[in-house]
């Protein structure tokens, strides 16, 4: 980057030419991550979400590929970024243009006559100073950082579905939960009926019990609610109908199982993974490019120009063309230094994507490595609180133990078990923020074309 950054520095101040250098990521980023990676595990593709083993998210990722209103965008961007090189890089070739016309004349004073003609036009510039070619050259760099930047949307558009997946199945387990608790809260006012009748109770406590019952109604309905909308993101998510959502999301549940894959040791190994940062490297050598483009609009430009006339009598014309720069109001140093500005910028997001890069995976290697050692801890505290609540409720049914501490133990038995709910989530989204950092085992993927549009 230091040898970028001298070479630019140097441009500013003359109209020197500016060789194609490829950026080394490599010097953005440490040796080694600063977490330790998981051990095990089979290596990272695209078909990783097959292997995790739910029918219902391979048939959402399979829905997505060929309805996601953002992936088929991203095709459409990468169709009119090729027909925009096609068009760039037929300035390097001659044009040729035809034309014919007849006419017919007649009046009064003279007689009618008949005339046609026919004229065939060509030109075509000499790439002296190699502007035609770079221009060419830059479009078809912009053309592959459309596909690189297709293939990220392909492996983002996975990672969301999937993230949205394991959350909608992680909210219908806590959702049976507070329907456990409901359905406990009702029979926990009719024994509460029965202790009072049998004066074992306070009056007091019926009206606890029922109060109870109505916060567990009001809880169950908000988690119903949370579990809706989740569905409903989905469907906007994947691009298809809601019903088709729900009818995918009634079959199966619970939450997918965790399947490990591994992760390069050496970040630099990874870095030639992610799609955004080999699409912010094409960006960069398209934006050198452009610089000498602009650099060549400095000099003269010739063009060879030849028509062709087929009439009475037919004539023929050729020779050259030449354009000379001379007085422009400095529009063309402007365009220079406007070029080598952009290709600053282009240079500085292309380092600021593999800082980036690093960061999110030793955040995900980070979160996953505590989300794991939370899981266990979650299962100790169910298992714990479990035990307590079922002495706590011995002794109530005996009359050793009020109603209130029977239900402050079953709300930190119903807390555990959603915290290992939410942990055991945890551990499959940091798995799945790990996939998409790493480039989600990317492979140059076909590229779905939209479907015309009628009308």
């Amino acid at each position: 980057m230091k040898t970028i950054y001298a070479l630019f520095g140097a441009c500013l101040l003359s109209g020197c030419s500016v060789p194609l250098i490829q950026p080394n990521a490599t010097q953005a980023v440490s040796s080694h991550y600063g977490t330790s990676i998981p051990q095990g595990g089979a290596a990272l593709d695209v078909n990783w979400w097959s292997r995790v083993g739910d029918a219902q998210l391979t048939q959402l990722l399979t829905l997505a590929r060929t309805n996601s209103p953002d992936l088929r965008s991203a095709a459409a961007s990468v169709m009119a970024a090729r027909a925009q090189s096609g068009q760039t890089g037929a300035n390097l070739y001659p044009s040729l243009t035809g034309s014919a016309s007849a006419t017919i004349s007649d009046s009064q004073t003279t007689p009618r006559s008949d005339s046609s003609t026919a004229l065939v036009d060509s030109k075509w510039e000499i790439d002296i100073f190699g502007k035609l070619q770079n221009a060419a050259k830059a479009d078809t760099a912009r053309a592959r950082a459309e596909e690189l930047s297709y293939a990220g949307s392909y492996v983002s558009l996975a990672a969301e579905v999937a993230d949205g997946y394991v959350g909608y199945r992680a909210c219908r387990l806590a959702q049976s939960e507070y329907q456990n608790a409901f359905a406990s809260q009702q029979d926990t006012v009719m024994a509460t009926r029965s202790l009072v009748d049998a004066g074992l109770s306070a009056s007091a406590d019926l009206s606890l019990a029922r109060a109870n019952v109505a916060n567990a109604e009001i809880n169950l309905t908000n988690q119903q609610a949370d579990c809706k909308v989740a569905g409903q993101s989905l469907a906007r998510i994947v691009g298809v109908s809601q019903s088709q959502i729900d009818a995918i999301l009634s079959k199966g549940g619970g939450l997918p199982k965790t399947k490990p894959f591994q992760v390069a040791a050496v970040p630099a190994d990874m870095l030639r993974q992610r799609p955004d940062l080999l699409e912010a490297e094409k960006r960069f050598a398209a934006s050198l490019l452009d610089l000498k483009v602009a650099e060549a609009k400095l000099f003269p430009s010739l063009t060879l120009n030849g028509s062709v006339t087929a009439s009475d009598p037919a004539s023929w014309s050729f020779g050259p063309a030449l354009s000379l720069p001379i007085l422009d109001g400095g529009a063309s140093r402007a365009g220079v230094r406007l070029a080598n500005a952009n290709a600053l910028t282009a240079a500085e997001s292309y380092r600021a994507a593999t800082l980036t890069a690093v960061s999110e995976v030793e955040g995900a290697l980070t979160r996953l490595a505590a989300a794991r050692s939370n899981l266990a801890s979650a299962q100790n505290l169910v298992d714990n609180y479990q035990a307590y609540f079922d002495t706590v409720d011995r002794d109530w049914k005996a009359g050793a133990a009020s109603l209130l501490d029977r239900e402050e133990a079953r709300r930190q038995l119903q807390s555990s078990r959603i915290t290992r709910i939410n942990q055991s989530e945890a551990v499959l989204v940091q798995w799945i923020t790990l996939y998409k950092a790493v480039g989600g085992g990317w492979v140059a993927p076909k590229i779905v074309a939209p479907k015309k549009i009628k009308g």
